[in-house]
């Protein structure tokens, strides 16, 4: 559980990195990607949700799934921004960077999820 503030959005990129880097062969790139979508999913969560924000990650036959959940039942909407807006492009990196995701809403808010793949798991 991360609380509601603006440094949770760099714990939960570091966490998740640590947890990606443990892995002796994960791929750079989609290591990079996975941090950039933690950072605008938990940057949304804290500044629209206004809630705890919970981390998920899991990794399964080399697909890489991250969970974000937050206590606000609002399910977020992609928005077309211009290219000088400083805002509002959060989903818009998810839907072009991710290869699947969606939203799951919850008796206590919902839950962002997106997958990234392939991720070589370490052998031992």
């Amino acid at each position: 559980m991360l609380p509601c503030d603006a440094s949770s959005v760099g714990v939960a990129r570091r966490l998740l990195r640590h947890e990606l880097t443990t892995l002796r062969h994960a791929d750079v790139e989609l290591i990079d990607a996975a941090g950039l979508l933690v950072s605008e999913l938990v940057t949304n969560a804290v500044v629209h949700a206004r809630t705890d924000v919970t981390l998920h990650v899991t990794i399964r036959r080399g697909v890489l799934r991250i969970e974000v959940a937050d206590g606000s039942p609002v399910v977020p909407v992609a928005r077309h921004t211009s290219a000088l807006a400083g805002t509002g492009r959060g989903l818009q990196l998810v839907d072009r960077l991710a290869n699947r995701w969606g939203v799951q809403k919850s008796r206590g808010g919902k839950t962002i999820w997106f997958e990234l793949s392939p991720i070589e798991q370490a052998a031992g």
